[in-house]
């Protein structure tokens, strides 16, 4: 499925991508915690571990993690390898111990997730992540990237400047059609949540959905006024992205979460036990997409708002202030070969 998604990517269906979104579509069989396919990647070492902390799980009656018998055993080595610093050894009386410490060092890296600002995911899921697309361009807080079928996706940052506290949006999304010259545009808003639940009680993130309700929704752009006979999903154009927290740190694909369009939230949305509006991941996996599924899906031109024209869409971020004059119009050139 990755691989026709890709369009025979080399580089994007890989294993260790596929799992991953395996994992999303299915946590509790392919997730992290779960998936024996999963492991089947892992290290020799970091296997080792799981084992022996399932074992003695039961073994003291108690939950032990691979992590923590992994680092017991870090400390361990570290307190040989500084008698033997203290003692000015040989080097080949440590370099087994040195050659473990090695392998215990890359389990670590292997079981211990890394927890992440929303600044570091929203700047590292528009810069950082792999996409597998040429790069054509980036300018101030934008960057283009080349669709396979000879779009252009332009991916521009809003947050923490200005036009994110008048858009209400972090990320906005540009898929150009050099064909039909309309923009059909997507606006992410990312909010952190804890073990896959978010509590929609703060002010400020109230405040920040009801200006992306007025930044789009009320603007009438997610309203498809297109005859063609086209499949694809409505044209909801804002979204809240409820994100772990918890990534790891050398992964190449987008960040871990959902994305919902902030005219589901209601229908979603549960009272918590603290008594707030709550959301959860039960409640909105049948109206939201993983971050893998999301790109992927308005790179083909299956979800995001109606085409606009570029004086609708300029129109549109000069009010919100997303735009300056130097920003204004992207221009393409072609060469023709005699």
């Amino acid at each position: 499925m990755v691989k026709i998604a890709s369009k025979g990517s080399m580089t994007k269906s890989t294993y260790d991508n596929t799992l991953d979104l395996a994992g999303e579509l299915y946590p509790e069989l392919l997730g992290p915690e779960n998936s024996l396919l999963k492991r089947e990647r892992e290290s020799d070492t970091t296997k080792e571990y799981r084992q022996k902390a399932a074992l003695k799980s039961i073994k003291t009656e108690s939950e032990v993690t691979a992590l923590s018998l992994v680092l017991e055993d870090i400390d361990e080595y570290n307190s040989y390898l500084d008698i033997a610093r203290e003692n000015k050894d040989d080097r080949k009386r440590t370099d087994q111990l040195k050659r473990k410490l090695g392998q215990l060092e890359k389990a670590k890296k292997e079981l211990e997730p890394k927890p992440h600002s929303e600044n570091q995911l929203i700047f590292r899921d528009a810069y950082n992540v792999d996409r597998d697309l040429p790069e054509l361009s980036r300018g101030h807080a934008h960057k283009d990237f080349q669709l396979p079928d000879g779009k252009t996706l332009r991916i521009r940052v809003l947050h923490p400047d200005r036009p994110e506290h008048i858009t209400g949006a972090d990320i906005i999304y540009e898929r150009h059609n050099e064909h039909t010259e309309g923009i059909s545009i997507v606006a992410v808003q990312y909010k952190i949540w804890e073990d896959r639940q978010l509590y929609l009680s703060d002010q400020r993130m109230l405040g920040q959905l009801d200006k992306m309700r007025k930044f789009l929704c009320d603007k009438g752009i997610c309203q498809n006024n297109s005859h063609e006979n086209t499949y694809r999903f409505p044209c909801c154009t804002g979204f809240l992205r409820p994100t772990d927290k918890l990534q790891t740190v050398d992964q190449k694909f987008i960040s871990t979460g959902e994305h919902l369009p902030i005219c589901q939230i209601d229908a979603c949305a549960t009272e918590g036990k603290r008594g707030g509006t709550l959301l959860k991941y039960e409640d909105i996996k049948s109206a939201s997409l993983s971050g893998e599924l999301f790109e992927e899906l308005f790179n083909r031109g299956k979800i995001g708002s109606r085409e606009l024209s570029r004086d609708e869409l300029e129109d549109l971020y000069q009010e919100a202030s997303v735009i300056d004059s130097s920003d204004t119009v992207v221009i393409y050139a072609q060469e023709f070969g005699t």
